[in-house]
């Protein structure tokens, strides 16, 4: 995009000059996406697609309700992915099945190793949330049943963890890519879908389990999570909390290397249980989907 040149005439009289303060450096700003915006309240009206389908004892549910919810959302609709899901449980009463009950959300997490230096130096763990579509579409996640999960994950090839940190997906669409120092402090015009790179270390180090709110709003994979947006994760606290102060924020990375690229979804529960990425694969779905023009069909 070109950027228009402001005459110098206009902007003389904020330079420095001999005798005065020196100015202050200004903060960077957030970065911006593609200005994709998101009816936060049309996803409170959404329709509910829910799976339990087992097979030969496992759960199998969780891509045929991706895949209707998908259906249902269309070219022109959406299925929210994390932070959109948790921008609109606020807006939500706390009778609405949101707080009732768990939700799966069209936000995936991988890692694997950046061994040509795309994103962080080369050869190092990086872990990518995929925020509205990625690697992981119904028909793929079949395929991983078909193929043998790893750790209740799908078992990625080298050059499809390769193309993801290109901003290259399967399907031939690009992806945006954010680094996690970039994000840290929040987006603007933050778009549907766009993935977060961060150092493996960082995350898998973190806590899992419940957590007070100063504790949730630092830790770096609630950040990586809500895309920076510490005032959406803050009023999700402060209505998910249960009586001693807690909510919860869940992974599995801990022993886990990833030297095996591998990614599952997300999950939100429904109350104190916070965000929950230790559900594997091999779980039950349930999506919520915004039809064209933001319609969703009753529940």
């Amino acid at each position: 995009m070109a950027r228009k040149i402001i005459p110098r005439s206009l902007v003389s009289h904020l330079e420095w000059k001999p005798g005065l303060a020196p100015v202050p450096p200004q903060p960077p700003l957030p970065p911006e996406g593609n200005g994709q915006l998101i009816d936060i309240e049309a996803i409170v009206n959404g329709r509910t697609f829910y799976d339990n389908t087992q097979v030969g004892g496992e759960f199998v549910g969780l891509p045929i309700a991706l895949g209707h919810a998908l259906a249902h959302a269309g070219a022109d609709g959406f299925v929210p992915n994390l932070i959109e899901f948790l921008a609109a449980k606020v807006l939500a009463p706390k009778t609405h099945s949101f707080w009732t009950r768990w939700y799966s959300v069209h936000s995936e997490e991988n890692i694997g190793i950046d061994k040509d230096g795309k994103i962080y130096p080369r050869n190092t763990p990086v872990y990518v949330i995929v925020n509205g579509g990625g690697i992981l579409t119904p028909a793929r996640i079949k395929q991983a049943y078909a193929d043998g999960l790893v750790d209740h994950s799908a078992k990625y090839t080298d050059p499809e963890f390769d193309g993801l940190l290109g901003g290259n997906l399967p399907d031939g669409t690009k992806l945006e890519l954010f680094k996690f120092e970039d994000i840290k402090t929040g987006m603007t015009n933050r778009p549907h879908r766009f993935g977060i790179v961060v150092p493996y270390s960082t995350v898998q180090g973190t806590k899992s389990g419940f957590h007070k709110i100063n504790e949730f709003l630092a830790n770096p994979l609630v950040i990586a999570r809500g895309a920076g947006d510490l005032e959406t994760l803050r009023k999700y606290f402060d209505l998910a909390k249960d009586g001693d102060g807690d909510v919860g924020n869940y992974h599995s990375f801990s022993g886990r290397e990833a030297t095996q690229p591998q990614g599952r979804l997300l999950f939100v529960n429904d109350d104190l249980g916070g965000l929950d990425g230790d559900d594997g694969l091999d779980s039950s779905g349930r999506f919520v989907a915004v039809g064209a023009g933001g319609a969703g069909a009753p529940k």
